[in-house]
C-alpha cells in the first residue's frame, strides 16, 4: 500500500528503503527484507534507474492492493451478511461438469450444502467493475471449505463455497476456486437443478444472485 501511495503502481519509483522505513516506523533492514519477500512472491519488480534502484508493482501486486482496498471499502459501507451480484449468463469451457462430477468434490458438496449438484457450473459474467470488486471481497470471506484431493491420475485443488439464492428463486452456491481459468469478472454457481432450464435462460440473459457469507 505504501509503494502504491509513492507512485510505484504506474512507474519504477526510486524511493529508498530508509525513506519507506521512516514512513512506516520500521528499520531500513526490515523494509529491505520485506522488499525481497515481495519480489520473491511476484508482487513487485525492481530494476536500476540511473544510479538508483526503482520499484514497481506487478500486475499481481496491483491486484492485491485493489483487493485490500475493495475489502476495506466494502466493510465500511456494508454491514449485511450477504452480497448481491448481477451478471450475464455465458457458456464456459464446459469443464465444470467434469470437476463437479468428481466423487471427491461431490461428497463434500452433499455434506456441506445438503444437495447433489447438477453437473456443470452456471457462469455469470459480472456486469460492472463494482461487481468485480465485490467478487474480490468474496475471496477474502471465509466460506465453506472444499478440500483438495488426489486420485490415481492427478491432484485437484481446494475451493470454498457460499450459499446463494439465484434469481430470487433457487437455492445454490457460489464457488471461489483456487485453480480456475476465470478471473474475478466471473461468478461460478452450482445448484441441484439445471438452472438454464429452470430459468429458461440462454447466453446473455441477465441473472441476479444473492450470496450469503453469514
Amino acid at each position: 500500500m505504501e509503494l502504491n501511495r509513492l507512485g510505484a503502481r504506474t512507474r519504477f519509483a526510486t524511493v529508498s528503503s530508509a525513506h519507506i522505513g521512516a514512513e512506516l516506523g520500521l528499520s531500513q533492514q526490515a523494509i529491505s527484507n520485506h522488499l525481497v519477500a515481495l519480489e520473491r512472491e511476484g508482487l513487485i519488480e525492481r530494476r536500476r534507474v540511473g544510479k538508483k534502484v526503482g520499484t514497481r508493482l506487478t500486475r499481481k501486486g496491483t491486484e492485491e492492493v485493489v483487493r485490500v482496498y475493495s475489502s476495506l471499502k466494502f466493510s465500511f459501507e456494508n454491514d449485511s451478511d450477504y452480497i448481491d451480484f448481477s451478471g450475464r449468463l455465458f457458456t464456459g469451457l464446459k469443464e465444470g461438469a467434469f470437476y463437479i462430477g468428481l466423487p471427491g468434490y461431490r461428497r463434500q458438496f452433499r455434506r456441506l450444502l445438503g444437495f447433489d449438484p447438477f453437473p456443470g457450473t452456471f457462469n455469470l459474467k459480472l456486469v460492472s467493475q463494482s461487481e468485480v470488486d465485490k467478487k474480490g471481497e468474496l475471496r477474502l470471506r471465509k466460506g465453506l471449505s472444499i478440500l483438495g484431493f488426489e486420485d490415481a491420475k492427478r491432484s485437484y485443488g481446494p475451493a470454498s463455497c457460499f450459499r446463494a439464492k439465484i434469481a430470487g428463486k433457487f437455492d445454490g452456491a457460489a464457488l471461489v476456486i483456487e485453480r480456475t481459468h476465470h478471473d474475478d469478472s466471473v461468478l461460478e454457481l452450482i445448484a441441484p437443478n439445471n438452472l438454464r432450464e429452470k430459468l429458461n435462460a440462454s447466453d446473455g440473459s441477465k441473472v441476479g444472485v444473492r450470496v450469503y457469507f453469514g
